[in-house]
């Protein structure tokens, strides 16, 4: 598993509970590998992720919010945001 460059502890990047976690990619479908690869993942609680009206996979305004802060991570750690509009096919921010 990659290191996470969004997130150090192991608790919900939301509420911070340390339990019942899942992984989220952020940018998820076709760019779940490059997630993966780049770090650019999170946990989150059920609650948080795909078990209430809240979570990211339902709330579109959390959903953006997650990505334009994962851009922004891999513009400060990784690359341009050249780079990234290469990588990932678009500009969040």
């Amino acid at each position: 598993m990659s290191r996470s460059i969004l997130q150090d502890e192991k608790e919900c990047f939301i509420c911070k509970k340390p339990y019942g976690l899942h992984k989220h990619h952020v940018f998820g479908g076709a760019n779940r590998k490059l997630s993966e690869k780049y770090g650019l993942w999170l946990w989150l609680c059920p609650y948080h992720h795909n078990m209430s009206d809240k979570g990211v996979h339902h709330d579109r305004e959390l959903d953006l919010e997650l990505k334009r802060y994962a851009q922004q991570r891999f513009e400060y750690e990784r690359g341009t945001r050249e780079d990234f509009i290469r990588i990932f096919g678009k500009n969040w921010l």
